[in-house]
């Protein structure tokens, strides 16, 4: 019996299943900390056809299987870890030691800094200086600081078009002309209309 023929193959003729560059590329590539290329040479592929066979092994055409095992390995990654508070607080911990160890000085405090924040240990109040300011003013500093605002920036402030009436003939005759419409329309029922005007 030839074992050949009994190999299951995929679309492209080449025997089913994963090798063990591929599992080994799908966890590189999971892991997050290497580009596609290095990943590959992690893998065992050859250095300058990297590239190209980390762009085959994730175009879901050539080699079906590494995508599926990407997406398992992820999931079975979200369960076992998933981003929790302990989770994130460890994290943070391990790249502020390494950052520590290699001189970086800089990246270190600011992981502390999110993992002290992330701890609750400080709160970044940044957000909201500038809010209590305007507790601070009186109705006359407001007014002041609007009115240098409007000068400062006159295209933000539009004026509308507006038209005075001083006129007390232009008044009545608006009055006059709501109150018609409304005894036109009569929009009370009979019911009220006596219990309002006293006519019952």
């Amino acid at each position: 019996m030839d074992t050949d023929e009994e190999t299951p193959r995929n679309k492209g003729g080449r025997p089913a299943g994963l090798t063990n560059r591929q599992r080994e590329f799908a966890k590189f590539y999971v892991d997050g900390r290497w580009s596609n290329a290095e990943c590959a040479r992690k893998a065992g592929y050859a250095e300058g056809s990297a590239a190209q066979h980390a762009a085959k092994l994730l175009d879901g055409r050539s080699f079906p299987e590494v995508p599926e095992l990407i997406k398992e390995l992820r999931q079975a990654r979200e369960r076992k870890y998933g981003v929790t508070l302990l989770n994130q607080l460890k994290r943070f911990d391990e790249l502020s030691r390494s950052a520590e160890e290699a001189g970086q000085f800089s990246a270190a405090i600011n992981a502390e800094k999110i993992r002290s924040s992330l701890g609750g240990l400080t709160i970044d109040r940044r957000e909201s200086t500038h809010v209590h300011q305007l507790d601070n003013m009186s109705r006359e500093d407001i007014a002041a600081r609007l009115i240098a605002i409007r000068k400062q920036y006159p295209s933000a402030f539009p004026e509308p078009e507006m038209k005075r009436v001083e006129d007390a003939k232009d008044r009545t005759v608006t009055v006059d002309i709501v109150e018609a419409e409304f005894t036109e329309k009569d929009p009370l029922p009979a019911g009220r209309k006596s219990s309002k005007r006293g006519d019952a």
